[in-house]
């Protein structure tokens, strides 16, 4: 009987090989699950990006129609500092909280991996104040559909192309 015993002790646990086994399957399945919420996050962010845009260019055009001219101001403000204040000021009857990039960890959307918002126009190109602007932000997905060099948009200020100088992943919305 006490032999029979040992047998049972040995079949009881399992093996150094099947452990291993079983934590690399259990390791590869976390990877796979943490890369896709890596990458629904990211999207998430760029949706954001999107709806942000298409809200602050509607709040835009309901300060053209009440003010005649859209919100002049200096040059070129972005949504990582102080100067976002002057645009929520302006906009604020048409838009409480003036939106800020997801990730906003730079003052230029211009740079690959750098991310904010930017409004702005160039005065000298544009020959009267508040008639045109640009709004953009950059996506974080390298290959959105909406990215500037796909759909080919271009700066108001200079008519030309954004992507040739500056990032490629930059979105500025419909026009």
């Amino acid at each position: 009987m006490l032999e029979a015993n040992k047998k049972n002790n040995k079949t009881r646990g399992f093996t150094l090989i099947e452990l291993l086994v079983v934590i690399s399957i259990i390791s590869l399945l976390t990877s796979v699950i943490l890369s896709s919420l890596s990458t629904a996050r990211m999207n998430a962010r760029d949706a954001k990006r999107i709806s942000d845009i298409r809200q602050i260019r509607i709040a835009l055009e309901l300060y053209r129609n009440q003010n005649g001219t859209y919100p002049v101001i200096a040059y070129w403000i972005n949504s990582s500092n102080s100067s976002w204040n002057s645009l929520q000021t302006a906009l604020a009857p048409y838009m409480p909280n003036l939106p800020k990039d997801p990730v906003n960890n730079s003052t230029t959307p211009w740079v690959t991996g750098s991310y904010a918002y930017a409004y702005g126009y160039d005065p000298v190109s544009y020959p009267l104040a508040g008639t045109q602007y640009d709004l953009v932000a950059q996506f974080e997905n390298t290959s959105h559909p909406l990215r500037a060099s796909v759909k080919g948009w271009i700066q108001r200020a200079i008519q030309t192309a954004w992507y040739p100088s500056y990032s490629a992943y930059i979105y500025t919305g419909e026009y």
